[in-house]
This record gives C-alpha cells, sequence and structure tokens, in this order.
C-alpha cells in the first residue's frame, strides 16, 4: 500500500537571535559550495565574513524557510533568502535565495519571495530587484510568475550572462501572508 504524503507546510522567520544567524550562515555555506554559479566571482564570501552587517536591519532583512512535518511535530529550516539595500535610491535587491536539494520543487522558493517582498515594501522600499544566470530556467519562471521583468543592470559584473530583473511593490505586497 503506498503511503499518502501531505503537501508540505513552510513558514518563514526573520533572521534575529545567534542561532537563526548560524542557520542563515550555515545555509549559505552550503549554497556557496554546492549551487552557486561561479563562486569564485561572488561577493558570498564577504558578506560571511561581515554577517549580518549586509543583510541586518537597518537596510537589510534575512529570512528562514521552515517545514513542518505533521506526523513527527517538528520543524526544519530549509532555506533562506534576503533582501540588502542597492545604489539605486528606492530599491533593494533579492538575493541568496536557496532551499536544501531535496526539498526543492514543492512551493518554497515562492513563500520565500512573497516574504522578502513584504519585508521589503514595509522597510520603505518602492522596488526588488533581482540577478540570475540565464540557464536559471525554473528561476526564471517563478520570477516572471511574480511580476519580475527585465531591468537595466543595477550592479557591475565581470560576467555577461547575468540577467537583471526588478518588479515595483506595491501594498498588496505588504499586506501579503507569507
Amino acid at each position: 500500500m503506498t503511503e499518502m504524503f501531505a503537501p508540505l507546510k513552510f513558514g518563514t522567520q526573520l533572521v534575529e537571535t545567534p542561532q537563526d544567524w548560524q542557520h542563515f550562515e550555515s545555509l549559505l555555506r552550503a549554497y556557496a559550495t554546492t549551487d552557486l554559479d561561479q563562486p569564485h566571482l561572488s561577493s558570498i564570501w564577504n558578506d560571511l565574513e561581515a554577517l549580518p552587517a549586509r543583510y541586518g536591519p537597518p537596510h537589510g532583512a534575512a529570512i528562514l524557510l521552515s517545514t513542518s512535518e505533521q506526523r513527527h511535530h517538528f520543524k526544519q529550516v530549509i532555506g533562506c533568502g534576503a533582501i540588502a539595500s542597492t545604489h539605486l535610491s528606492g530599491a533593494c535587491e533579492i538575493k541568496r535565495l536557496y532551499i536544501k536539494p531535496d526539498l526543492r520543487g514543492k512551493g518554497g522558493s515562492k513563500v520565500l519571495i512573497r516574504h522578502l517582498l513584504q519585508l521589503a515594501q514595509t522597510g520603505g522600499y518602492d522596488q526588488a530587484v533581482l540577478s540570475t544566470w540565464q540557464h536559471n530556467t525554473t528561476g526564471l519562471a517563478l520570477y516572471k510568475a511574480l511580476g519580475f521583468v527585465p531591468v537595466p543592470s543595477f550592479k557591475s559584473h565581470p560576467n555577461s550572462e547575468l540577467i537583471f530583473l526588478g518588479r515595483m511593490l506595491s501594498a498588496a505586497d505588504a499586506q501579503t501572508s507569507p
């Protein structure tokens, strides 16, 4: 007999405590060593050395994604994301979206991005921008579905294959629950 599994239930929480920052750092290190495209060109290494500087208040925020399993009553941290200020007036950058590989494709990325959009809007930002690679077709489809469109480059990067996307924020973003 095949056991039926209920869909995963995701939750997010703001990274605030030292333990939260340890979870965030651990997830970023996993991301940097396994998923990051061209890690030698990334600013992630400087970010890791200076946590929480770039992703902490007052201009940034970091969140953790967790899932709970009803039968066993436990909560597992499975992903993260952050916003950081940019040199563009009124714009923040969505950064460091990561979900553990065995839990991808189940809707967690959408939950992360929606919460980050909410944090950006309530934090006073008017626009959210992000960058990704041309070959990230799954991510590109999700970003498009969430209203992101191509925008001019908002940062310098040595690889010309980086795609820049953005979307305006609205009051609805602040009211949307993650």
